[in-house]
């Protein structure tokens, strides 16, 4: 089979599996994959039940992996010489980086199940994920239609554009990024500065920087000018959990989408931001 850096050869079911990337360890306990998994990336937190390591993906040697003796190593970055190390040890790696539309998702489910024995099981798993996200869109009967949003990924102003997985989300909706103008050489990641944000004054904001950073409504109410904005005035800032914005495995997709339309149904307040004095 074919992966994104070239031709993976797999010669059987694979039944010693190390996921290195939390979407596709997602991916693989939604297709029925999850008993040949011997172990996960630190990052996935999904699910709980996933034997999470130390590992991230992005160790220099590949022989660090050799203990749990793995058939089939999954990355999303190819970074350093990790995976020719591990073609030299004889060891299948299929590479699947961020996808940034639905129909990569799909497209790595099918990869996912081909590889793991489960095709059939992982184009039903795409063909409800996309059943679900249609009808969570009729759902918000066309509420998010021209509403301008602002996704923080840090409080520096990092933020994700249209272009992007968690972008593609959103569009799912109508709804329009403000970091779009801003993006030029940013890879769909630009960083805006705080004047930009007020003058886009955005109808919502979703704080995806509550792990790393601590941001909170009440915080980022706090900031010089922000009380003015309208998504503060309307209670419309939205904390959420960081990785909802890093990650493109079905679960992930699942929550962050029943989050957003209980925000535009008007289901879902964050608590009422107090700007500190002075």
């Amino acid at each position: 089979m074919t992966s994104a850096d070239g031709v993976v050869p797999i010669a059987r079911r694979p039944g010693r599996i190390l996921c290195l990337t939390a979407s596709g360890t997602q991916m693989l306990y939604a297709i029925g994959a999850g008993k040949q998994v011997v172990g996960v990336d630190k990052y996935s937190t999904y699910p709980a039940s996933a034997p999470r390591t130390k590992f991230t993906g992005y160790e220099s040697s590949a022989e660090d992996y050799l203990p749990l003796k793995p058939d089939l190593v999954i990355l999303s970055f190819s970074t350093g010489t990790l995976i020719s190390q591990l073609r030299k040890l004889d060891i299948p790696t299929l590479l699947l980086p961020p996808a940034t539309t639905v129909q990569g998702t799909l497209a790595q489910l099918d990869e996912l199940g081909q590889a793991t024995g489960h095709l059939q099981a992982a184009r039903r798993v795409g063909a409800k994920l996309v059943e679900f996200l249609h009808h969570e869109a009729q759902q918000a009967h066309g509420r998010g239609k021209g509403k301008s949003y602002y996704i923080e990924l840090d409080p520096t102003y990092y933020s994700a554009t249209s272009k992007t997985f968690i972008g593609a989300m959103f569009s799912l909706f109508g709804m329009r990024d403000i970091a779009d103008a801003a993006n030029k050489a940013s890879a769909g990641y630009p960083q805006l500065s705080a004047e930009y944000i007020l003058r886009a004054d955005p109808n919502y904001v979703f704080l995806a920087d509550t792990v790393c950073c601590h941001q909170t409504a009440k915080s980022f109410a706090a900031r010089p000018g922000f009380a003015g904005l309208r998504a503060v005035k309307a209670h419309d800032v939205i904390p959420m959990n960081d990785s909802v914005a890093s990650e493109w495995g079905p679960h992930s997709m699942e929550t962050f989408v029943r989050l957003l339309v209980s925000v535009l149904e008007g289901r879902f307040h964050a608590p009422a931001p107090t700007a500190a004095s002075g």
